[in-house]
């Protein structure tokens, strides 16, 4: 008990910017989410593990003890490792970074979208494998680690009310297999939307709102998403089947008597994603140049942090003044397009080209690069390069997260910068 009271003193009149402290031999951070009666934080372990600390709240319901403790039963099923356990403490692998909600939807292309939908389908399979349903599916209780990859903590967690709990569970306190499959539908809605679904009394939904997206995508929503849990998808496979052939729109989902299929092509790129932060420029398109390999550095510098810092801030102000001159020389750049940019990562907002031969990259990425870790910035940053070379013969180029460089390609050698560079207010 004596850690438990220690944890509810300690943690629970954090403040959401506190700093970090050690709470039984484990550095706690501040509050990633909080579901009914847990609190998830981040935290380092004793052997500088990057973990979850999960913390049953002081004043809780007989459910909400269960649903603590299902944490540790279905752990594995949940795709989660059970570093430590405790009776109001479970230390957990990996780390939540993030939350589903707050990941930038709006700057990806659909098919980004359904990647990161199917992940979620897949472990609710793994339940349904167990016929045990997930419960409630809101992108406030579904976790992302540093590869942006999402999970669980469990089933049950998120509580019975708001948008996305099925209608016989807010009515009948009523959850089975089915139900899962309605959370599912309005959690793709809003995958798709990039906002929470409206609620609608209807038996079977018009998603009217939905019109500018793919008419097969809707029609899958619908079906999903219908009142009664005999009219729905019976099982997740037929669910996610039509999923994967959603362009067949007529052969997909239920269609609405009083609503006309809209957009009936097959849209990549929803309406409403991002326009460029500069207005393009009418321009001819630029022939491509030879393509050099890239030789990627593997291996970190190995030198003091001091020397480091030192080192790093030297080359950048040196790239900043070649890139700057350069830029003179060439008078300025071209943008791309919207669809352009996105060819190149689902993290980069805009890009642009010079005006030379061989023309150079410029290439921006969205808040969600601060998640990934190390190895996937490096992934990244290799396939935004490789693509731009591909298709525009590109020899250097550089990527910015605000008015921070965070990677470059600079005489055919790829890097990628750490903290010096790369952590943005």
């Amino acid at each position: 008990m004596w850690l438990y009271w220690i944890l509810s003193l300690k943690l629970y009149d954090m403040s959401e910017t506190a700093t970090n402290a050690f709470v039984a031999g484990v550095l706690v951070g501040k509050p990633i989410f909080r579901a009914p009666g847990i609190v998830v934080h981040g935290g380092l372990d004793g052997e500088d593990r990057q973990v979850a600390v999960i913390v049953l709240q002081a004043v809780t319901t007989d459910g909400q003890k269960l649903n603590f403790e299902n944490i540790a039963r279905y752990a594995e099923t949940s795709g989660i490792e059970i570093v430590k356990e405790e009776p109001h403490v479970i230390l957990a692998t990996p780390e939540p970074k993030g939350i589903f909600q707050d990941l930038p939807w709006g700057s990806w292309r659909l098919e980004e979208r359904l990647r990161h939908f199917h992940a979620v389908a897949e472990i609710v399979q793994r339940f349904h494998a167990l016929q045990v349903p997930v419960g409630t599916l809101s992108p406030k209780y579904i976790a992302v680690d540093d590869e942006l990859k999402p999970f669980v903590l469990g089933p049950r967690i998120a509580p019975r009310s708001g948008p996305f709990v099925p209608p016989e569970t807010a009515s009948e306190r009523r959850i089975d297999l089915r139900s899962d499959i309605y959370s599912l539908g309005r959690l793709l809605y809003f995958i798709v939307a990039g906002e929470a679904p409206p609620r609608e009394a209807r038996d079977v939904p018009l998603m009217e709102e939905l019109g500018s997206y793919p008419a097969g995508i809707v029609r899958i929503i619908r079906k999903a998403t219908c009142q009664v849990p005999d009219e729905r998808y019976q099982t997740l496979d037929e669910l996610l089947a039509d999923v994967g052939r959603y362009r067949e729109h007529k052969d997909v989902g239920i269609v609405h008597p009083d609503v006309e299929d809209r957009n009936t092509g097959i849209l990549s790129v929803v309406p409403d994603a991002p326009e460029p932060s500069k207005p393009a420029k009418p321009a001819t398109e630029l022939p491509s140049a030879p393509v050099k390999t890239a030789k990627v550095a593997k291996e970190p510098i190995k030198v003091g942090k001091l020397f480091r810092g030192v080192a790093l801030a030297l080359a950048f102000a040196g790239i900043a003044f070649l890139v700057s001159d350069y830029l003179d020389a060439k008078n300025a750049l071209r943008p791309l397009t919207v669809e352009q940019a996105s060819e190149l990562s689902s993290f980069v907002q805009h890009a642009s080209l010079t005006r030379g031969q061989p023309p150079a990259l410029f290439a921006h990425v969205d808040e969600s690069w601060e998640l990934l870790s190390t190895e996937r910035r490096q992934e990244e940053t290799e396939t935004i390069f490789r693509a731009a070379s591909a298709r525009w013969g590109t020899r250097e180029g550089f990527v910015h997260r605000g008015n921070a460089l965070v990677a470059q390609r600079w005489n055919e050698r790829v890097t990628v910068f750490g903290s010096l560079h790369g952590d943005v207010e």
